[in-house]
């Protein structure tokens, strides 16, 4: 059964710096009638304020997509990646065994705006993986 679900539905979460969107249960936002469809676990739709950003955390057994809507996001990771995610690019990231990474948003005056989508993959503990593609309008 397919189910609409509007936007102003979705859980939100406001840490002054992080503004975001939960089309799933995340974090301390639970729903237990959204709690992923099928592999998809998560759907953000994130605002990063001005020269903040995630911190370097770690995740394992998950494959991390990102997508720039607005502004600019830079990635840092264990893998020695480090790029600056800006609209048109996907970035996909397996974290497999286990990876560390931050994303932060550089802008003085302008906030980022972008998805975070994870799958949980089908097999466990593969090796931590990253890519970054540019696609055209």
């Amino acid at each position: 059964m397919q189910e609409l679900r509007r936007a102003r539905e979705r859980g939100y979460a406001d840490h002054g710096w992080l503004k975001s969107y939960h089309s799933f249960s995340f974090a301390d936002y639970h729903d237990p009638r959204h709690v992923g469809f099928g592999p998809l676990r998560v759907i953000n739709e994130d605002r990063i304020a001005p020269g903040s950003g995630f911190g370097t955390h770690g995740h394992r057994d998950m494959e991390i997509i990102s997508y720039v809507l607005e502004g600019a996001l830079a990635h840092q990771d264990s893998m020695g990646n480090g790029s600056t995610i800006v609209p048109g690019d996907v970035q996909r990231m397996s974290a497999g065994r286990g990876v560390r990474h931050s994303e932060f948003n550089h802008e003085a005056a302008c906030e980022t705006h972008f998805l975070q989508i994870w799958i949980e993959p089908g097999v466990r503990g593969i090796d931590p993986g990253y890519e970054q593609k540019r696609f055209g309008p």
